[in-house]
C-alpha cells in the first residue's frame, strides 16, 4: 500500500494497532518470584469491543521459599539458588512449549531484601534467557490493582490488602484511582521467622489511621495465596466475603494444631500449613485497625496484573 503523506500513514498505523488491541488475542506468560513460592501463569488475553477477556491455559506453583534464607541471613543460599534455577528452567520450558507471544518475570520482597539478588538475576539470565526484574512494593501494588481496575471495574472507594510471604501492600482507591499506597515489611514467612520488628507493626497501624481510616473504604479486597486458601477452607461462595469473626475463629482452630494435623483437617497445601496463621493475623490486624468486619476474595493477584499490563503494553 502506498501512502500519500505522513498523516495518512500514521492514521493507518494507529488503526492497525487499534484493530490488534480490540480483536487479536495474545498468549502471554507471567512469572512471579515470591518469598514463599515461585509461580508461572500462562493465559490468553483479549479485549473484544473493549471488554477484557482472560482464559488461563496453564499454571504451576513451586514452593521454593526464598524468604527462609533472606529473612534469616540476608541472602539466598547456594542450595536454594540451585533449586530456584531448576524451577526457572521448568518455567522457561513451559513458556516455550506454549509458544507465548510475550512474557515478563518479576520478583518481590525476598529478592528486594537479598544481598546477592543481582548475582542471582545474572545466573537466571545466563541459564534460561529470562530477564528477572526486582520490582518495588509500589509497583507490586499497582500491578495487583490493575487486575481490579480492568477486570472488576469497582466503582466505590475500596481497599486492597495484598499479603505475601515477605511484605504486605495496602492500597486505597477512590474513583478508580490510587489515593494512597504503601508497602510494609510484614509478611507470612517473615512473621513465621519472628523477623517482623514491632515498630513495623506500629508504622502500619499509624499509616492506616492517618491515610485510610478517614476515608472509610466501602469494600475491602484481599489478594494473596493464603486468603484464597482461607476462602476455600471456609467453603464460602465466590461472592461471599470472609468475616473478621471467621478469621479469628479459624486462627484459634489452627494455631494449636501440628503441621500434620493441619494437613489432615483442612484442604491446605503443605507449604502453606505453617504460614496460614501468620497471614490471617495480618489480614485481621488491618480489618481491626479500620473497624471493618469483612474482606472479599476475588482470587486474582500479581501474576494476573503482570499479564494484563503486558497485554496493554503490547497493544497500545
Amino acid at each position: 500500500m502506498v501512502f500519500k503523506d505522513k498523516s495518512t500513514f500514521f492514521h493507518h498505523l494507529m488503526f492497525a494497532k487499534l484493530r490488534i488491541s480490540i480483536f487479536v488475542p495474545m498468549k502471554l506468560g507471567a512469572i512471579d518470584v515470591g518469598s514463599n513460592a515461585i509461580r508461572v501463569l500462562i493465559a490468553e488475553v483479549k479485549k473484544p469491543l473493549g471488554v477484557w477477556q482472560y482464559s488461563k491455559i496453564s499454571y504451576l506453583r513451586l514452593p521454593v521459599r526464598l524468604g527462609d534464607d533472606v529473612f534469616e541471613k540476608g541472602k539466598i543460599s547456594e542450595p536454594k539458588i540451585d533449586r530456584f534455577l531448576e524451577g526457572m528452567n521448568i518455567f522457561k520450558a513451559m513458556l516455550d512449549f506454549y509458544k507465548v507471544d510475550a512474557f515478563r518475570a518479576v520478583a518481590t520482597s525476598a529478592m528486594r531484601d537479598s544481598s546477592n539478588a543481582k548475582r542471582i538475576q545474572s545466573r537466571v539470565f545466563k541459564e534460561t534467557g529470562i530477564t528477572l526484574e526486582v520490582i518495588s512494593g509500589k509497583e507490586e501494588a499497582e500491578l495487583v490493582y490493575l487486575t481490579f481496575q480492568l477486570m472488576h471495574n469497582v466503582k466505590t472507594n475500596y481497599l486492597l490488602v495484598d499479603v505475601g510471604g515477605g511484605s504486605t501492600e495496602i492500597t486505597l482507591f477512590q474513583d478508580n484511582q490510587i489515593h494512597a499506597a504503601k508497602s510494609f515489611q510484614i509478611g507470612s514467612v517473615r512473621l513465621l521467622k519472628n523477623k517482623v520488628k514491632p515498630e513495623e507493626w506500629d508504622k502500619m497501624r499509624a499509616w492506616i489511621a492517618e491515610e485510610i481510616f478517614p476515608h472509610q473504604p466501602q469494600r475491602t479486597f484481599g489478594s494473596g495465596g493464603t486468603i484464597n486458601s482461607v476462602h476455600k477452607m471456609l467453603e464460602n461462595s465466590s461472592k461471599q466475603p470472609v468475616t473478621i469473626n471467621q478469621l479469628n475463629e479459624l486462627i484459634k482452630k489452627i494455631e494449636g494444631l501440628s503441621m500434620e494435623e493441619r494437613l489432615v483437617r483442612f484442604p491446605i497445601k503443605e507449604d502453606r500449613a505453617d504460614v496460614i496463621v501468620p497471614a490471617m493475623e495480618i489480614y485481621a490486624t488491618v480489618l481491626d485497625a479500620l473497624n471493618l468486619s469483612e474482606i472479599y476474595v476475588p482470587k486474582m493477584g500479581l501474576s494476573d496484573g503482570v499479564l494484563l499490563d503486558l497485554y496493554r503494553d503490547k497493544t497500545l
